[in-house]
Parts: structure tokens; sequence; C-alpha cells
């Protein structure tokens, strides 16, 4: 068998790890055959209202509008409005990865794992305290009704990485995660260039001298990475030959 080159090893070592997420819809609170009668139901309203209306101009057996007719166009519409309001929630979509955890509503705020504070079960939820990656005071609340996926998925990903720092016990009522749930996205390397040093603070300014925790992701500059990370993973494979990644 032909030994694998220096040349093959380096560029196996120097290819940037691959970094996902997965991304979580929130379920509706209400069950989705309520929300389905009072759509049908409003869409008939809504369609014998507009014959009666405006059936007359294209048809001559059109019927002549009744009194009523605008009130039955009007509660279709209402109940329609209504079904697709009950059946979507209002939660924000949540995002878990690599990257930390996300929400997803009117724009992207991140919590990167390296600024989670804590995450604790309470109230039938996983519920997540630390900062967004501005340094702002951030929380994520993913509830058993509406994201039991996505509260599974933070449990599971915060006890590999941060584990010190979560308090969801073993006898949860928190399901399995599952490898099915939520949509697989791919993730850009991280930016490192600009960000400071965890350990001493230094700017990075040269992609080249960072490294960054494979677990938490705090960037570190090649001159100044501790034995371990503050999270508690091994830093000993990112030495001076290592690149970002």
């Amino acid at each position: 068998m032909a030994k694998k080159s220096k040349s093959g090893k380096r560029e196996n070592r120097d290819k940037p790890r691959e970094r996902r997420e997965r991304r979580f819809q929130p379920r509706p609170t209400v069950s989705p055959s309520i929300a389905f009668v009072l759509g049908g139901f409003g869409a008939l309203l809504m369609g014998a209202g507009s014959w009666e209306l405006f059936g007359s101009y294209v048809s001559e057996s059109g019927a002549t509008p009744l009194a009523a007719t605008p009130g039955i166009l009007i509660a279709g519409s209402v109940l329609v409005a209504v079904a697709i309001w009950i059946g979507t929630s209002g939660e924000a979509l949540l995002r878990v990865g690599d990257a930390g955890l996300a929400v997803e509503k009117s724009g992207l705020r991140r919590m990167p794992w390296y600024a989670v504070e804590r995450i604790e079960w309470r109230g039938e939820a996983v519920r997540v305290t630390g900062k967004d990656d501005l340094g702002n005071a951030m929380s994520i609340v993913a509830t058993l009704a509406t994201q039991p996926q996505g509260g599974a998925w933070i449990a599971k990903e915060a006890r590999d990485r941060i584990p010190a720092l979560v308090d969801v016990p073993a006898d949860a009522t928190l399901p399995e995660a599952s490898a099915a749930a939520g949509e697989s996205l791919a993730l850009e390397p991280p930016q490192v260039v600009g960000r400071r040093c965890a350990a001493s603070g230094t700017v990075i300014a040269y992609e080249p001298d960072a490294r960054v925790c494979p677990r938490c992701e705090r960037v570190y500059h090649v001159a100044h990475v501790p034995e371990a990370c503050a999270c508690g993973a091994s830093l000993a494979g990112l030495g001076a030959q290592s690149k970002t990644g």
C-alpha cells in the first residue's frame, strides 16, 4: 500500500473544519386540525361572498347580491386570518450549532458558546442566559410546547461544549435530540480579524495569527495559546503550525 505523502498530510491538516448548525421552526400552539377547519370554512364564506358580489358581472346566472353579502365576505376573511394566526407561532426560529445559539426573527442575533453564562431547565423550558456577539445581554427560551427539539439540541450541544454551565437534569421531560430534526445549514469560517485574544487581549491583525477553540470558538493569538481553553477543551493541537478553523 502506498504511503501518504507529507504534502497530503499537510493539506488535510490545513483544510478548514466544516462548521454547521441546525435551524428549528417553532411549533404552533393550537392543533393544526382547528386551524384547517377554520381556514376551510373561512375560504368557503369568502368564495360565496365573492360570487354573490361579483358573480353577476361574469355570468348571467350570477345571483343578485344579498344585503348580508359584504358581512359574509368580511367574516370569511376574518376566519382565514385567524386560522393563519393560530396555525403559526409568533416565536423566533432557533439555531444551534458550531457558532453557538441564535434566534431568527426580523434578523439574526447570535450568542456564541463562549458567551453563554447559564443553561437551566425551568418551567418546562430550556432557558439560556449570556451575551450576544456584541457583548449585550441576551436570553433564549426553548419551551417544550413549541421548541422541543430546539431545546433538546441546546442541552445536547452544551453538555459536549460547556458542561459546567448546564443545569438540565437527566430526568427532564425533554425528548431525545433527533439527528433528523431541524434543517442542517453550512456556516462560513469564523471571522477572527479584529477580535481580541481571549488570553492576552492582543488584537488579531492577520487571520493566520488566530487559533480558534474547536468547542466554544474562543479566539487566541498564536503567541498566547494556553494549554487548555477556558471552556476546558485541550488546545494542545493548536500550535504555531496550525491554521484557523
